[in-house]
């Protein structure tokens, strides 16, 4: 499958809200004993963004980004987000 120029945008995305969800739960902005996991704002994050976007370009939201580009931004996020925080615990 390939993806359009928008999804890969989104997948690219995914990855640096990621890294930017560890940098934030790094700096303490974050409390480690947050009533919901750091992962559950990349899943915010990335539904709010699709939103936005959809919005903004005029589509509906729901059909912007495919249900791959999706799993891959949520994944590679998610990823970003251990590697940088040395795991999801």
């Amino acid at each position: 499958m390939r993806f359009s120029r928008v999804e890969l945008v989104f997948v690219a995305f995914g990855a640096a809200l990621g890294a930017l969800v560890a940098l934030v739960f790094k700096a303490g902005w974050l409390a480690p004993s947050a009533s919901f996991p750091p992962f559950i704002l990349v899943l915010l994050g990335l539904g709010l963004t699709e939103i936005v976007a959809g919005l903004a370009l005029g589509r509906s939201p729901g059909a912007l980004v495919a249900m791959p580009a999706r799993l891959l931004a949520f994944f590679l996020g998610v990823g970003v987000l251990a590697l940088l925080m040395g795991g999801l615990g």
